[in-house]
């Protein structure tokens, strides 16, 4: 089962949740919504990132992530990795944000955080504007659309 479950939703639906992926140069984004849950009969993370985002091409190579949520704390911290670019900087380093490598999977956690999901992707939806109904468009005003990564959870803990 998923211990902590309400306390993650809300936490990851309200201030976010840092999104990790890559080894080399691993780069957290803040992601503000998602799901978790059982598909296929496997316990599962559901993350959307743009297809803008540079974590995309680290998680399209990698097939692997972490997501490490904080439950009332690194919102200054959140904010930063939910504007800046990982392109062209180390957001762990600017944030002031500690990496642990990740028990089972090839990249890391961030520090400080309440629960941690570490995830190898079994599957990848793109959302695109056929597939939605009108009244969702407004989230896309230049049609920059997510891919729902669908992570199979590897290992959880925390506090």
């Amino acid at each position: 089962m998923f211990e902590k479950s309400v306390e993650t939703l809300n936490s990851l639906c309200g201030s976010g949740a840092f999104l990790t992926a890559g080894k080399e140069k691993p780069n957290t984004m803040t992601v503000g919504w998602g799901a978790i849950g059982y598909i296929w009969k496997k316990e599962v993370v559901m993350i959307p990132v743009r297809s803008t985002r540079f974590t995309k091409q680290l998680l399209d190579k990698c097939g692997e992530f972490t997501l490490s949520v904080p439950y009332n704390s690194l919102k200054k911290e959140l904010g930063y990795c939910g504007t800046a670019s990982g392109k062209d900087e180390d957001k762990f380093e600017k944030a002031g944000l500690e990496k642990i490598p990740a028990k089972k999977v090839s990249t890391y956690t961030v520090g400080g955080c309440d629960m941690y999901y570490e995830c190898k992707i079994i599957a990848k939806v793109e959302i695109n504007e056929k597939d939605m109904i009108p009244e969702l468009m407004q989230n896309y005003p230049v049609k920059n659309f997510h891919t729902v990564y669908i992570g199979e959870v590897l290992d959880k803990y925390g506090k």
